[in-house]
């Protein structure tokens, strides 16, 4: 994780101090257990709770001697007990357990913080999106298919499309909350409970609001870890996908978006009249890097035997910084969203550049109607249109002036009459029912912030 693309939080959850203090709490809980099924006295379970601390500069120490981070976090813990006069308890700590039995509860619910904290920022995007789009419901916009006009649309809708995107993304990750997030195992060193009691693990992990995994090695399976990051980077390639849709509009030529700007902010360092489209770009960027931990995740999944170590150094890189890297995205680009400087006039303008060529559809459509061919429909159009976009000029001129065939010497004009014809080049009215229909699904209150 870089801090300049850090919430303060991410740093502070995938800190060392609070993963330690997960690794505490998992033992802890795993002692509580044993004081229900009459393994540990209330006395002992007491003295360790009261008295176990973390010290993170004596575990660097062991663990540079050691070279392993569990047994220099029991170690130095059992110390703390020492120092507190309970030391006769501190070989209580750790009983019965493997690395991976503390280890993974606490990466689960170190994960399903971060992933709640993405949830969170996801919502407060697809809100943004949508009060953007009420506002901008009757922007009427060109859409455009294949970097070619298409057809008339609003921008509005076009944020709708986007809200709906990040909405699934949002729901997605709730589902790995509920499921590849909900468990995880406390089941010795190969996964049969060797030495342990599977009704301890179950309520150990009861203490820790989590169920415990119907069978296990020694870790929990990483098909769980890599569900949650490959939709992680599903939810990064939408935002991807609105950022190079809004960097598209933000060109020179085009220029009907402009990014929100600090009044002293610069876009070049020679060319100062620039207004570079410097966070769509970034966030762009940042969507690579998802799609590459998410490979990174997938590759985890396959462990030879009931362990190795491989996927470790994996993980203390990837399961970090995709999180943070996703909140981070949907964060900046929920400000961006707000702050989005829309220019409708020049939106109109570029959809009369069209010429209106994008009127061909529906008049080819009533000229069938009208007994044209639809071959000949098709060509007429075709034709006329290819006109009205190379010579620059009003498609209804070019409508007006060419006849159907060579055997059909009529023209639109006489075919469909004039107030018709000319009510074809009405752009809100022909979606207007399409528009209404599209934005009286939306459901106001659909987004919300969960908090676990």
């Amino acid at each position: 994780m870089l801090p300049r693309y850090t919430d303060p939080r991410f740093l502070a959850l995938w800190g060392d101090q609070c993963k330690k203090g997960k690794w505490l709490e998992v033992e802890i809980a795993f002692l509580a257990a044993r004081v229900t099924h009459g393994q540990l006295s209330s006395e002992a379970y007491s003295a360790i709770k009261t008295h176990a601390k973390v010290n993170l500069a004596r575990m660097d120490e062991l663990e540079a001697d050691f070279g392993h981070d569990m047994i220099a976090f029991v170690v130095a813990v059992q110390e703390t007990l020492e120092q507190a006069g309970v030391g006769q308890y501190a070989s209580e700590l750790h009983k019965f357990l493997t690395s991976y039995d503390v280890e993974d509860p606490a990466m689960v619910m170190l994960l399903r913080r971060a992933v709640t904290l993405d949830i969170d920022a996801l919502a407060a995007l697809e809100d943004a999106l949508r009060i953007k789009a009420k506002e901008h419901k009757w922007t009427l916009m060109i859409a455009r298919t294949h970097g070619q006009y298409a057809e008339p649309d609003t921008f509005g809708r076009l944020l709708l499309v986007f809200a709906e995107a990040v909405k699934r993304g949002r729901t997605r990750l709730e589902r790995c909350l509920m499921q590849e997030l909900s468990e995880a195992k406390i089941s010795g060193a190969v996964g049969n409970y060797p030495g342990l009691k599977p009704a301890m693990e179950a309520c150990a992990l009861g203490h820790l609001g989590l169920e415990p995994a119907k069978a296990e090695t020694q870790i929990l399976q990483r098909d769980r870890f890599a569900a949650v990051l490959s939709n992680i980077a599903v939810a990064g390639a939408t935002i991807e996908q609105i950022c190079r849709t809004f960097w598209e509009l933000m060109r020179s030529e085009i220029h009907e978006l402009e990014e929100p700007r600090g009044k002293k902010q610069r876009g070049s360092s020679r060319m100062a009249y620039k207004k570079n489209p410097i966070l769509t770009e970034q966030l762009q960027g940042m969507a690579r890097l998802l799609r590459g931990h998410a490979t990174a995740s997938l590759e985890n999944v396959a462990t030879p035997d009931c362990r190795d170590i491989s996927q470790s150094s994996v993980e203390r890189h990837i399961l970090p910084d995709a999180t943070a890297l996703l909140h981070y995205m949907a964060f900046k680009l929920t400000k961006l969203v707000e702050g989005l400087v829309v220019f409708p006039d020049r939106m109109r303008q570029n959809l009369d550049d069209t010429q209106g060529v994008w009127a061909a559809q529906p008049i080819r459509d009533a000229l069938m109607e009208a007994g044209v061919p639809y071959h000949e429909a098709y060509e007429y159009t075709q034709r006329t249109g290819f006109k009205a976009a190379q010579e620059r000029l009003p498609f209804l001129d070019c409508l007006l002036s060419e006849t159907i065939s060579e055997s059909d010497k009529r023209t639109a004009l006489e075919i469909l009459g004039p107030k018709r014809l000319n009510d074809f080049f009405d752009a809100k009215t022909y979606i207007s029912d399409g528009i209404e229909y599209i934005f009286a699904q939306q459901d106001s209150n659909c987004s919300f912030t969960i908090n676990k």
